[in-house]
């Protein structure tokens, strides 16, 4: 093989690498609503990502990268997850949270845009914890909107 022949080979190969290697994809985000106020929204940790960002609005979409209510870099993973927490607003049935993502992965920021989340409407991505109640009673966990399985509360 002559050194020319070589050289577009390695060329080639090189360039596979480099495009394979913007091929990540922002896992899509888990959203929980929490009782009586707050949400959250989640990716799973993995090796390689050192920042989860969240940006969102709800009932309104956003226009550009800079409209939105919340805006969050999250720099550490707990629980094997990257969690946006508000423990603030209330989010009502039937509200749309629209939202996008960042996973910066190996120094690199890979983004997740026009991603939307209606509350109550089920679909497998979401979860509402119940965290009211009175001591000594049974707490329902609800996912999904059915009741999956009680605790009790001391």
């Amino acid at each position: 093989m002559s050194m020319g022949m070589e050289m577009q080979l390695l060329l080639i190969i090189v360039a596979l690498w480099l495009g394979g290697s913007g091929a990540y994809n922002v896992p899509k985000a888990t959203v929980k609503v929490n009782s009586p106020n707050g949400f959250e929204v989640s990716i799973p940790d993995e090796p390689g990502i050192s920042l989860f960002a969240f940006h969102g609005k709800v009932n309104e979409e956003m226009d550009d990268l800079t409209d939105q209510t919340w805006a969050a870099d999250i720099l550490s993973a707990r629980n094997g997850r990257w969690t946006y927490r508000n423990r603030n607003h209330k989010l009502q049935p039937g509200d749309v949270l629209y939202y996008w993502t960042t996973a910066r992965y190996h120094g690199v920021d890979y983004h997740n845009y026009n991603q939307r989340h209606v509350v109550g409407a089920g679909g497998g991505n979401t979860q509402r914890i119940d965290a009211r109640g009175k001591a000594g009673g049974h707490q329902p966990i609800v996912v999904n909107g059915q009741p999956t399985i009680n605790i009790y509360v001391a």
